[in-house]
């Protein structure tokens, strides 16, 4: 019974160390396929960048030096032939929209332990992030490398720079008038964090491109986040500074008044100087257009008299300093021929002649020509010596020497040429209070065998001869100006001139189509109100020589609209996009003649969108023969309609208006050409404007 028992508990001891055995086989058999499975994912290690064959952890890339090469190994034979893809993430690490950078086709067999080299390529100039990741792929057999991850790749153009704009993209110096704000903008916009500061003092919460709703002023400053290559870069941030733009701030820098003699340098200058601004100079209340900047260097002569600057900071922000009085204490040449001026072949000679107020005792007066003196020096009160005819082509300079506390030379310098061809410009010369217009001579050139072009003086015109031209017909005018009326409205006109007894050409004008400004200027909208979330489009007549500026009325005041802010687009243009209910009104300008069109409002309500005409035309067509109101005062017990003559009587008054004057009910018969009305509701004056009735 016991050998029994010691002969099964053997047994049973073989059986279990043989399926332990077994066991062991099964795991070992397991182990070496993971183990062969892991060989397989690594038949290529997890490749890396490298420049100049230094292995590159960090990839800050720039413009100078923006290539990269690739090196991975190789863990198993890959045979000639083989194409490796080399591919990159997104910025998360993730494949699933990956980028090739680079192929190779071998062309010499890689032997285990081997290099895989991917030459010079172009890292792409869009890659901001942390955490890029990297990995081979085998075209054929679509085995993959190991992946090397948690690679900080940026790209930046650092010729660029970080720049920090405000409203005019060129500024250093944001404006902001009282009431407003705005925003500024970092570009290049397209990196994840920024930190901003005002003052030195972060800006909590603010991180992004933008920094919008700005009303504090101060100083700036915003720092683009480059990671892991904050180092490598040095060129990360920008500053720019808000003020506040009033007189106090806006100024000319010299005080008044200040003291000159010609020879003297002289420079007024701004207290902005910001090259994103628009500068206006004013002397005596003109125009300077010659001055644009925010410095003004004064010329020789004729520099005395009040000074002003209008900065523009902004479409709406602007400044006009306060004035600076200039004074000449010494003389001046009052008078002097133009810098450049023609000598036609029919003059016998050109008179070139100034005016001085430099003291009659001891001071004189030369004349040079080609910097060679052609009348020695001699008082000034000789008869004749302000004066000098030239007949021929040169450059001619008037030298006076003034005896005064000054005791400068003062020049006057005109270069005299001779054409070879002419060309002529006509222009609209509108009368923005009558019915008629000229069409005339803008201006007469003279160009020389250099292509220069040098205008004829108004005086030298008589040796012209001109007519005018409607199409190809001539008109029989032969004056340098054309009356027209509204009746020539759309008509196209062209002027010839000739030089009269040469062999010169007859030359042929720029065409204009004859244009006026209506007194009345009607918007339309498109839709009628506007729908919740959409837009509505108004319009108003176009012409290509109308300047438009759109206005938007809140509590009374006028508001230029802002394409993007105010209004979704279309300032500036006869069209405009917008996105709010109100009160909008467009005012065109056509040369000095300016018009503001009778406003319109903008309801959200279908029906409540009110537009008055201002336009009738009662000849009986069916057409707009009767003024017609909107339903809100048509046919309204409680709305009164007063329609006043150009006399100030009262043409036609009524309740529960029908929609029917002037055909039925003008005590005039409608035949004035203007009228005005008043509608009052419940006894209170609720619209008012003028009529124009075209027959």
């Amino acid at each position: 019974m016991l050998m029994y028992y010691i002969f099964t508990l053997n047994r049973k001891r073989d059986v279990m160390k043989k399926e332990l055995n077994r066991i062991s086989f099964i795991v070992a058999m397991i182990s070496g396929l993971l183990f062969s499975w892991q060989n397989f994912a690594q038949d290529i290690a997890a490749p890396f960048f490298s420049i100049d064959d230094n292995t590159a952890t960090i990839l800050c890339v720039n413009q100078n030096k923006p290539d990269r090469e690739a090196i991975a190994q190789a863990n198993v034979l890959y045979p000639v032939g083989t194409q490796f893809v080399l591919e990159l993430s997104d910025e998360n690490g993730d494949f699933t929209n990956l980028r090739v950078l680079a192929t190779k086709t071998i062309t010499t067999a890689i032997p285990p332990g081997g290099s895989i080299r991917f030459d010079s390529f172009a890292i792409p100039t869009d890659l901001r992030g942390e955490n890029y990741s990297l990995r081979i792929r085998v075209e054929a057999t679509g085995v993959l490398s190991a992946v090397r991850t948690g690679i900080p790749i940026y790209y930046f153009d650092f010729s660029e720079g970080v720049t920090l704009t405000g409203a005019n993209i060129e500024a250093n110096t944001v404006a902001l008038c009282d009431g407003e704000s705005t925003t500024l903008t970092a570009l290049p916009d397209t990196f994840q964090t920024y930190i901003w500061t005002l003052n030195g003092s972060i800006i909590p919460g603010e991180s992004g491109s933008t920094l919008e709703n700005i009303t504090q002023i101060g100083t700036y400053k915003v720092q683009v986040d480059f990671g892991s290559c904050n180092a490598a870069y040095n060129f990360d941030e920008a500053t720019v500074e808000v003020i506040n733009f009033n007189s106090t701030t806006v100024r000319l820098n010299e005080t008044s008044p200040q003291q000159f003699c010609p020879s003297d340098v002289k420079i007024l200058t701004t207290s902005v100087t910001d090259p994103g601004f628009t500068y206006e100079w004013f002397k005596d209340g003109v125009l300077i257009p010659e001055y644009d900047s925010h410095q003004a260097i004064l010329p020789q002569s004729n520099f005395a008299g009040i000074y002003t600057v209008n900065v523009i900071g902004t479409p709406t922000c602007s400044v006009t300093t306060e004035p600076v009085e200039v004074i000449n204490i010494g003389s001046d040449i009052l008078t002097q021929p133009p810098a450049q001026i023609m000598i036609l072949p029919t003059q016998t000679a050109l008179t070139l002649s100034v005016t001085t107020n430099a003291p009659p005792a001891g001071s004189t007066i030369e004349w040079l020509r080609n910097a060679l003196p052609i009348v020695p020096a001699h008082p000034i009160t000789d008869p004749g010596a302000l004066s000098i005819d030239v007949t021929n082509i040169g450059i001619y300079v008037a030298r006076i020497f003034a005896n005064d506390v000054c005791m400068d030379t003062l020049e006057a310098t005109t270069e005299v040429f001779e054409p070879v061809g002419f060309r002529a410009e006509i222009t609209t010369l509108l009368d923005c209070d009558a019915n008629t217009s000229s069409l005339g001579l803008a201006n007469l050139f003279g160009i020389t065998d250099t292509g220069v072009e040098v205008p004829i003086t108004v005086e030298q015109y008589s040796f012209f001869d001109f007519e005018w031209f409607l199409g190809t017909q001539s008109t029989g005018v032969t004056e340098s100006t054309l009356t027209v009326t509204e009746a020539n409205i759309g008509e196209v006109y062209t002027l010839e001139v000739t030089l009269r007894d040469t062999t010169f050409e007859t030359i042929r004008s720029n065409e204009l189509t004859v244009e006026f400004l209506s007194d009345t200027v009607t918007i339309s909208a498109d839709p009628e109100f506007l729908p919740f979330g959409e837009t509505v489009t108004l319009t108003a007549p176009q012409s290509a020589t109308y300047q438009y500026e759109w206005f938007i009325v809140i509590d009374g005041e006028n508001q230029l609209l802002i394409d993007g802010e105010s209004v979704v687009s279309g300032q500036g243009t006869n069209e405009i996009v917008i996105d709010k209910i109100g009160q909008y009104f467009v005012r065109i300008t056509l040369q000095d003649c300016v018009i503001d069109s009778q406003p319109i409002t903008i309801s959200d309500v279908v029906g409540e969108t009110e537009i008055i005409p201002n336009v009738v035309t009662p000849n009986n067509d069916g057409i707009n023969d009767s003024w017609l109101l909107p339903d809100s005062y048509y046919n309204q017990q409680d709305v009164e309609i007063t329609i006043y003559n150009m006399r100030g009587q009262v043409d036609f008054t009524s309740v529960s208006y029908q929609n029917n004057w002037p055909a039925q009910n003008s005590k005039s018969q409608g035949k004035e050409p203007i009228y005005y009305f008043i509608i009052t509701k419940n006894n209170s004056v609720v619209r008012k404007g003028s009529i124009t009735v075209m027959r």
